[in-house]
């Protein structure tokens, strides 16, 4: 199916019980702005330092609750550390509608940290420090499959260990929970265990990500197309959305195939983009729309996002959303 011109004939659903569900990284982002990066041996004065909540699960959660209107729809499996910051996130996501019994405290590591420095254009660098992100595993596996029979839909990411992704993912498939998969940071394919991208029912990279599982550069929006052909070929995923940035993205799969413009607006920072496009995106498959009012949807997310600074505070609300859908 082409894309259309419009949502005017698209169902706009909520109210759907069941949670969306994520397993994977939660942060606090350390967020400097600066005019630039110092050199080698150089001290560079930056223009400010704030703190957000971060990580690409955590800030897609966020995306999620704020979307469903923050009442409970959203469950988070993870792992932080019994400290201030682990402390702050968890309140913070809770008060966001987040579902946080699924998240282990670890009395014997740190919270994971993110160090993102943000230039005027927008553009960001990330330096993190994953912390307990590193040490899920058979805990955090147990507690996201005992969620699968409630859920509408399975998010992961590439920020804690893959064989514990991977063990949620199977078992999502086998109940025929739809598996939307971020494949971010970019990982060596030599490191990711065989299985993984084909237990994605969705996968949603970015230029970068998608020339990397592709194998090919990608420039404007016909190599973003060959892109997703070649992703589907090579790992047998149902649809593959290539993320833009100012572009747009271009969607592949069986019921729809083209290219959305993006929703214009003056980024203030890039950081969380793709995280608040994810969550939007599993949350409004998990509320009964289409494929294709779910993208868009997930798009005005996106947009909203790179509009405003921080990573979970930058998250907009359902609202705000439908409004620039609306809009267009």
């Amino acid at each position: 199916m082409p894309i259309s011109e419009n949502m005017t004939d698209k169902s706009i659903q909520a109210g759907n019980s069941r949670k969306t569900l994520l397993v994977g990284a939660i942060n606090m982002d350390l967020i400097v702005e600066t005019e630039r990066m110092a050199r080698a041996g150089e001290t560079f004065v930056c223009d400010r330092l704030y703190t957000s909540g971060g990580g690409k699960a955590g800030n897609q959660a966020v995306a999620a609750a704020r979307f469903a209107g923050g009442h409970g729809e959203v469950k988070m499996i993870g792992r932080v550390g019994d400290d201030g910051f682990g402390r702050e996130l968890r309140a913070f996501m809770t008060d966001q509608g987040v579902d946080m019994s699924g998240v282990t405290n670890d009395p014997e590591i740190e919270t994971g940290v993110a160090i993102i420095f943000i230039e005027p254009s927008g553009e960001n660098y990330v330096h993190a420090i994953y912390g307990g992100n590193g040490k899920c595993g058979p805990i955090e596996s147990r507690k996201a499959k005992d969620a699968l029979p409630n859920s509408g839909v399975l998010l992961v990411q590439q920020e804690i260990p893959l064989a514990c992704s991977l063990e949620v993912m199977h078992a999502a498939s086998e109940l025929n929970v739809p598996v939307v998969l971020d494949p971010a940071p970019a990982i060596p394919s030599d490191a990711v265990p065989g299985g993984f991208y084909e237990h994605a029912d969705i996968i949603t990279p970015n230029a970068l990500e998608a020339e990397a599982l592709a194998g090919i550069p990608i420039n404007d929006v016909t190599s973003a197309e060959r892109a997703t052909d070649l992703i589907r070929e090579k790992y047998g995923c149902r649809c593959v959305i290539v993320t833009m940035a100012g572009d747009g993205v271009y969607v592949a799969s069986d019921e729809l195939r083209g290219h959305l413009p993006p929703f214009p607006v003056d980024a203030v920072a890039t950081v969380a983009a793709g995280d608040a496009f994810a969550g939007v995106l599993g949350r409004s498959l998990c509320e009964g729309n289409d494929l294709e009012s779910a993208i868009r949807l997930a798009m005005a997310a996106g947009a909203l996002c790179v509009s405003r600074p921080g990573t979970q505070s930058a998250m907009p609300y359902r609202d705000e959303v439908l409004e620039m859908v609306a809009g267009r």
